[in-house]
């Protein structure tokens, strides 16, 4: 037993949801299950039942949530009091975040950016992803020291720079009728819903608002949960909208396909950070990202995968 599972058990209780639960802690809903899982089988029992399409405590999970909820409370006061110390001395180093929900090899994908940026920087770097709003409390706070947006993003008190430029791409399930065909365009995807999010494309320029300023005529869907989203791929011919970049493909489940960029507009990567004076390291960030960025653009080229580099 371990706190990640207790922190797991605790906010999947709170919330009913195990997708909600992954969204709070930052992780895959993989991930949020598995620790659940592995928790059932060291207490012994099963800790949540389903009930209609939601889910709720057992009595076995009702018996535990309070202890478990006072260890989680001690140990977020531990890391609170760990934190206040670091705090007060100099940082060194430099914290990140890319502007996405969890996605399909984000880890991954976001520690080949820090250490390509450690490596160019001569700074520790650290690279994570937090949506929307939450990201830009932190960077204001100061516990994020930069944020990467896809797409431009208009905030008070901040720079957004832009350091390369991203392929659009459609994002659809096995089943989908437009899957055989590689180089979509508007017109093909306009009688099929496209997924929107109130927390990700109502905080900046998008991939999917860029496109839809173009063009794009598509239905809206708003779907909160993540099997929503899975019965809204695999069952009801949606799609989302996102960077075209062949890693980010789950074969056999679902497969990027590029947009026809004679239509769809190329969107901004950027920079975004406070104005004002700042830390060496962050003012290293900023002369490097508006001089020699060169890397991000070689990331994010759709003709290549994130293994290349």
């Amino acid at each position: 037993m371990n706190i990640r599972q207790l922190i797991f058990f605790c906010r999947a209780a709170r919330s009913d949801s195990f997708s909600i639960a992954a969204r709070e802690e930052g992780v895959s809903v993989q991930a949020v299950s598995k620790s659940i899982h592995e928790l059932e089988e060291e207490v012994g029992g099963k800790l949540f039942a389903r009930s209609g399409r939601g889910m709720c405590l057992t009595p076995l999970g009702r018996t535990l949530l309070e202890p478990a909820l006072k260890t989680v409370e001690g140990f977020e006061s531990v890391e609170r009091v760990a934190a206040s110390w670091r705090d007060a001395l100099p940082r060194r180093d430099l914290r990140l975040a890319l502007v996405s929900p969890p996605f399909s090899k984000h880890e991954f994908i976001c520690g080949i950016i820090a250490r390509l940026m450690t490596h160019s920087l001569g700074v520790e770097t650290h690279l994570g992803v937090s949506v929307g709003e939450s990201a830009l409390t932190s960077l204001r706070a100061g516990t994020l020291d930069a944020l990467f947006t896809i797409g431009k993003l208009d905030a008070p008190d901040c720079t957004c720079v832009q350091v390369g430029t991203v392929a659009p791409g459609v994002f659809m399930g096995r089943h989908h009728p437009l899957r055989g065909k590689q180089q979509l365009t508007f017109a093909d995807l306009e009688p099929y819903p496209v997924l929107w999010s109130e927390e990700v494309d109502g905080f900046n320029e998008t991939i999917l608002v860029s496109c839809l300023k173009q063009g794009l005529a598509s239905p809206l869907e708003r779907i909160s949960t993540n099997d929503e989203v899975v019965d809204f791929l695999e069952n009801r011919n949606g799609y989302i909208m996102g960077v075209n970049l062949k890693a980010l493909s789950i074969v056999p489940f679902a497969v990027m396909h590029g947009v026809d960029l004679s239509e769809a507009p190329m969107v901004p990567v950027c920079l975004v950070m406070l104005e004002g004076p700042k830390r060496p390291e962050v003012d290293r960030l900023d002369q490097f990202a508006r001089s020699e960025f060169s890397f991000m653009k070689r990331l994010f080229n759709a003709d290549k995968t994130v293994t290349g580099y």
